[in-house]
């Protein structure tokens, strides 16, 4: 080739090479025609690879997707009831506040009623069989007596069934309770007296709304006695400037023949009313004799076997004659007991253990002592034991 043909070609590729003399020299070139046709080549293979990567989820075959299986449940009960809580209204007091609270089943199983029962002063009865089939109903009847009861008052009803989602249902019955009067304190509380200790409280009776009048006034047991004091037997009509009505005030002694124990009772009042012809309060006493005793009950458990434990109860008589220990028993074999002198004629100490050979199980007794004190010749202990096995 000769040099005319070389520089034509070194021309349609767009090679020069440096001028300057000398041989030897380092040939630089740059390929501006390739460069070209490169960036074209890979940008179209780059577009082709992105549209291949968009399709190829179409060109492989979509299965229908098929619905999941409902997962089989055991069939069960449900309580519902068609109201939980009721409320009577206003009644007077000693009327009983009733309601039928009526359930369905509307579960798949059947519905086994395990257990009514309530709070305090009120009654539950299930009315229907104790077990209701899928769609049948049932109904539950409370009462509520409300002697002795005032004001607003909530009475629970408990309703326990096999519904494995409401296993106990609380049924409410509210009412609230009128009274023509209303006792203050409620109860009359003489807490603890020495036998022959002469004692009296007094106790108000505040008419509410319109004035009475007390037509009859008992208290029992007979260790009780009550009196209206003498510028109270009537109450008086509203005269104040802010027409209160002044409460009747009654005065309960307790007889100083009351024997050793405890002595609970009543004071009744009748009264001149239209709706509520008598009313009550409770009355609470307990009577110590000379010869004072502590603690008043004892327990053993299995670590007290073990450990042989002896257990003592203080006698003491602080006044009066000397006190003679003339006996001490156990009413059961389990508990043994014995007598120790601390101050002759004064202090006792009663020393109890459970018997060695006394075997695991619930024990329950008394501890019989006999004193020569006319006033309390028999003083009884309660013993417990629950002893387990090892």
């Amino acid at each position: 080739m000769n040099a005319n043909e070389l520089d034509s070609r070194d021309r349609k590729l767009n090679i020069q090479y440096p001028t300057g003399g000398g041989g030897g020299g380092i040939y630089t070139y740059i390929i501006y025609p390739y460069r070209r046709i490169m960036t074209k080549l890979i940008r179209n293979i780059i577009i082709i690879q992105a549209v291949l990567f968009i399709l190829a989820p179409c060109a492989i075959p979509q299965s229908t997707p098929q619905p999941a299986a409902e997962p089989k449940t055991n069939p069960v009960p449900v309580i519902e009831f068609q109201e939980v809580t009721y409320d009577v209204g206003d009644i007077w007091e000693g009327e009983k506040a009733s309601h039928t609270f009526s359930f369905k089943n509307t579960g798949d199983a059947v519905l086994l009623i395990k257990k009514v029962k309530t709070s305090c002063g009120c009654t539950a009865t299930n009315l229907s069989s104790k077990e209701i089939e899928p769609g049948k109903t049932g109904e539950i009847k409370a009462t509520f007596n409300t002697r002795r009861y005032h004001g607003k008052q909530s009475k629970t009803i408990y309703v326990s069934s096999n519904d494995p989602h409401h296993a106990t249902v609380q049924l409410k019955l509210q009412t609230t309770v009128k009274s023509a009067a209303s006792f203050k304190p409620r109860n009359l509380q003489f807490g603890q007296i020495t036998r022959g200790e002469k004692i009296s409280r007094i106790i108000e009776l505040t008419p509410e709304g319109e004035p009475i009048k007390i037509t009859e006034l008992t208290a029992s047991p007979d260790v009780f006695t009550a009196r209206i004091l003498e510028d109270d037997k009537v109450n008086p009509d509203k005269k104040s400037e802010e027409k209160a009505i002044r409460p009747i005030r009654i005065e309960v002694s307790v007889s100083p023949e009351a024997t050793v124990g405890r002595h609970n009772g009543n004071l009744t009042v009748k009264i001149d009313h239209p709706k509520i012809t008598s009313l009550s309060a409770r009355l609470y006493l307990r009577v110590e004799g000379p010869v004072k005793f502590s603690p008043r009950m004892l327990f053993f458990d299995e670590n007290a076997q073990k450990a042989r434990s002896v257990k003592k109860v203080r006698i003491a008589k602080q006044k009066g004659p000397d006190l003679k220990i003339l006996e001490v028993k156990s009413t059961i074999p389990q508990f043994q007991a014995g007598t120790a002198t601390v101050k002759a004629g004064r202090e006792f100490d009663i020393e109890i253990s459970l018997a060695p050979e006394t075997k695991p199980g619930r024990y329950q007794g008394e501890i019989v002592i006999t004193t020569d004190c006319p006033d309390q010749k028999i003083i009884k202990i309660p013993v417990r034991s629950n002893i387990r096995k090892r």
